[in-house]
């Protein structure tokens, strides 16, 4: 009574509320006691029953039903995000490890709730219950990273119907188990329980073999999957069961048909094999059970291959090009989609990376490099796409033999070497031609009679040279016409856009038609002024076509004309600064010589020698031609004492400072261009003339295409290699272009030194002397007449010999300085990771530091509130005791 009394009015606790209620701070603060075994977290069963009878309640069933789903519910919605916001990022090591520790809570949360419910109507009512999406507790499990077997296995028991339940998306719980990265085990009972469910398909008509490459690779985190690894370090299993490596999981997916399924975009297995990235192994297992998907096209005529190029960017996207390459490269390498893209074109789309990116571009550079180690055809799209890579792709593309044998061998055949020769006749043609009239025309423009303008002037130029200026310029213009159409038909007219030498080529077709016009005339549209300079400016354009032409058939010029290009862009700043500088001293000088007697004089005196800073203009260009080291009478600048001092500043800073800044950076950019990029700059170059050249037969194809004959160009090879598998142009196959070789390896042979010794002739005998004679006439004769004939004929009657002679370009291999310079940047590259990741380090010491903090606060407090426990709990014994006593006491 006593007891009871002190209870109600002193509220003192009992001892089993006393034990559970310090229990329960000793685990945190969750308000649930610890179990018995090892310190796990359990919930006690809920009392099913009412007062004094066995009715179960149905607001208490019903809960506990929902209760299995929500639990597996709130565990996916807390699971840890990406500190980035970027689904693709990866979780931090803090974040993994709250991960882990949450998953590990679920699946005790689950075990617990099984065990507290073992009536199998109760479980089976929970597992079969359906929440959003109509997902069940087993599709929830799956969709946990790395579920346990037993808790999975424990699901289907309950409700073994749910394991061939879609949700609304079609996802069985395999799908799911595939796509978060379940073990093997996982999947392997799924598979048991559900046979079928490896050939089920989603309403995207997905299989979860397809889902199957959506997995994260968590092996580098063996704390996250209980992973063993073998001598090999290949993932294994405690049993002989399914493993958790890629190669086995397929196999296990796979052998039902799978591989052969295609989604609602026509893409096998394969295709998302190659285009996520796996190993070799994973794509021998799908080859094995279907080999033909490795020429298989999806919906938009992407095969395999054309999706590994396309996410080059990937760590294992080099080793699936190669193994498709490897399997079946004659049927894939060369193979267009439905957009006419070949992979090299989708690979240059992809590929543009910033130089931030190395890994990506690395990746990018292995996939290429692997691509032309096959040897693709060498057609006019071809080459195309390598014109449409990012620089840093391109410079990899023209240094590979693939691509240089395929330029070599293009720039010798007949076509391409009458277009540079007749380039180079029509630049010549229109350069003296215009020379000649527009000199005739402006002799007679300053010279003629003005004073009777209306009468009409006839041509001072001469016909015939007028008419080479309009041939030449109707060459250029056909040429320029016929390459835009071609473009547009590769569907690359951006390419001609881009390039400045087109439009330069545009400027001089323009100006030869018009000052062609007007030397027909003889009447300036402006003034004859204006049709001088024009003629100056005309005659510039040409001597830079000039420039032009050489540098597509001159390693010299094409190093030479780069080498200016990349020397201004280096010295945007430098002259930005000369130009302020000059700028300065030209005002300061006018300044100091406005108004003053020296330019009093100028007026007084006009015809005599101008003083240079009276005037802004005269004074700038004075300023600059002291900057060339014209500096003429100094002594002009001792009469003002501040222009002295102005003089000596100009001389120190501009001529000798700023002058040796200029030779030193001209000198150190011209060596980068000359050193380590020459052979890759024309090699660049070449690739544009003969992608032109193929553009523009392009089109003649197409003319040809609708006058079929006997021999056409369906009824001959597209494609020949010679002893050693290079490729030859398809003309070298053509009866007149084998008998040309053949017949000047004969002339030549006339003059092999060892002819005497292998016909054993003499002087003395008859024969030598019909070899000197065939000798003499062939060296006097034959050669110079076939060389002059062939060079009248733009080099069509040329044998390939002299072509490859005067074209053909020794192939560049990879230099020390290359090398070196690849070392250094991949070493800059480390450098750049390893600071990086040191700051990621300091980032997770502070985080985990703090983190540390808060554990270690969390634990004080829980220490702080046991031991107020533990001090109520010896009061309530003390308490106890005494009352005790007392009562004692009283009974004595």
């Amino acid at each position: 009574l006593s007891l009871r009394i002190l209870h109600q009015h002193k509220h003192i606790p009992t001892m089993a509320e006393l034990v559970g209620r310090t229990i329960s701070a000793t685990s945190g603060g969750s308000g649930r006691p610890l179990s018995q075994h090892g310190g796990s977290r359990t919930r006690p069963a809920p009392s099913n029953t009412r007062a004094g009878g066995t009715n179960i309640s149905s607001d208490l069933l019903g809960h506990d039903v929902i209760r299995l789903y929500s639990l597996v519910e709130t565990a996916m919605m807390n699971m840890p995000a990406p500190s980035g916001g970027d689904n693709n990022t990866e979780l931090r090591p803090t974040e993994v490890v709250r991960m882990k520790e949450m998953l590990c809570e679920t699946w005790e949360s689950i075990r617990e709730w099984l065990m507290a419910h073992p009536n199998m109507a109760d479980r089976q009512a929970a597992a079969m219950h359906q929440g959003q999406f109509l997902t069940t507790a087993l599709h929830m499990v799956c969709k946990l990273m790395d579920p346990p077997v037993d808790v999975v296995l424990s699901l289907i028991e309950c409700a073994e119907d749910t394991v061939t339940w879609p949700d609304s998306n079609g996802w069985l719980p395999l799908h799911h188990a595939c796509a978060n990265s379940a073990s093997g085990k996982v999947l392997s009972v799924l598979v048991q329980a559900y046979p079928e469910g490896k050939v089920h398909q989603d309403k995207r008509l997905r299989t979860p073999l397809h889902f199957t490459f959506f997995r994260k690779d968590y092996i580098n985190d063996p704390s996250l999957k209980k992973h063993i690894l073998n001598s090999e370090g290949k993932i294994v299993d405690d049993d002989d069961d399914v493993g958790n490596s890629m190669p086995e999981i397929v196999t296990l997916l796979a052998d039902s048909g799978a591989a052969e399924l295609e989604d609602e975009g026509g893409m096998l297995p394969l295709h998302y094999a190659s285009a996520y990235g796996t190993t070799g192994e994973v794509l021998e297992v799908l080859l094995e059970n279907y080999p033909e998907s490795i020429t298989k096209r999806e919906n938009k005529g992407r095969n395999a291959l054309h999706l590994a190029m396309v996410n080059a960017h990937r760590k294992s996207s080099p080793m699936v090009v190669g193994f498709l390459l490897e399997k079946n490269a004659a049927e894939i390498k060369d193979s267009y989609d439905d957009d006419h893209h070949l992979p090299i074109h989708l690979l240059a789309m992809a590929s543009k990376f910033p130089p931030e990116k190395v890994l990506e571009r690395e990746n990018a550079a292995d996939c290429l490099k692997t691509y032309l180690n096959a040897k693709p055809k060498s057609t006019a799209d071809f080459l195309t796409a390598i014109q449409t890579l990012p620089e840093w792709l391109r410079d990899i593309a023209v240094i590979s033999d693939h691509i240089q044998d395929i330029l070599n061998h293009k720039i010798v055949m007949r076509f391409p070497t009458m277009i540079l020769i007749l380039d180079a006749f029509f630049l010549v043609l229109v350069i003296v031609m215009f020379e000649i009239a527009s000199g005739d025309t402006i002799d007679h423009l300053f010279t003629r009679d003005n004073d009777d303008p209306d009468v009409k002037q006839e041509p001072v130029a001469k016909w015939g040279h007028i008419m080479m200026i309009f041939v030449s310029g109707a060459y250029f213009l056909l040429r320029e016409t016929v390459q835009i159409i071609s473009l547009l038909a590769l569907g690359n007219l951006g390419s001609w856009l881009v390039d400045m030498a087109n439009w330069l080529d545009v400027m001089l077709i323009f100006f030869i038609f018009y000052y062609g016009g007007i030397m027909v005339t003889n009447e300036p549209l402006v003034s004859n002024e204006a049709f001088r300079n024009g003629c100056a400016i005309t005659k510039g354009i040409m001597w830079g076509a000039v420039i032009g032409f050489l540098k597509s058939t001159k390693v010299e010029f094409s190093v030479f004309v780069s080498g200016v290009s990349y020397v201004v862009q280096q010295l945007a700043a430098f002259l930005l600064a000369l130009m302020i500088i000059l700028l300065a001293f030209t005002q300061m000088f006018y300044i100091l010589y406005s108004e003053t007697e020296h330019c009093q004089c100028n007026k007084d005196h006009p015809d005599a020698d101008q003083f240079p800073h009276c005037r802004f203009w005269d004074s700038s260009l004075k300023v600059y031609t002291m900057l060339m080291g014209v500096i003429g009478n100094d002594m002009r600048y001792s009469t003002v004492p501040l222009a002295h001092v102005l003089y000596f500043l100009f001389s120190f800073i501009v001529i000798i400072l700023l002058g040796n800044v200029l030779i030193a950076i001209v000198t150190d950019s011209y060596g980068v261009i000359k050193n380590e990029r020459s052979e890759m700059v024309f090699w660049s170059n070449r690739l544009d003339f003969v992608a032109e050249m193929d553009a523009i037969k392009n089109i003649g194809k197409s003319i040809m295409k609708c006058f079929p004959s006997k021999d056409s160009e369906e009824s001959r090879p597209l494609h020949a290699e010679d002893a050693n598998g290079n490729p030859i142009p398809i003309e070298e196959g053509r009866q007149t272009v084998g008998l040309f070789r053949n017949g000047w390896d004969s002339i030549m042979n006339l003059f092999n030194p060892d002819l005497y010794e292998t016909y054993d002739v003499n002087p003395s005998s008859f024969e030598f002397w019909c070899y000197v004679l065939v000798r003499f006439a062939a060296a006097v004769i034959v050669i110079p007449v076939w060389l002059v004939v062939g060079l009248f004929t733009a080099g069509w009657l040329w044998p390939p010999q002299v072509r490859e002679f005067l074209l053909k370009q020794k192939k560049v291999a990879v230099s020390r300085a290359d090398l070196s310079e690849q070392v250094a940047e991949r070493i800059d590259g480390v450098k750049v990771e390893i600071k990086k990741l040191h700051v990621d380090l300091k980032v997770e010491m502070k985080t985990d530091r703090r983190e540390v903090d808060q554990v270690k606060a969390e634990v004080e407090a829980v220490q702080a509130e046991v031991m107020a426990d533990l001090l109520q709990v010896k009061e309530i014994m003390v308490t106890l005791l005494e009352m005790s006593r007392d009562h004692l006491g009283n009974a004595s």
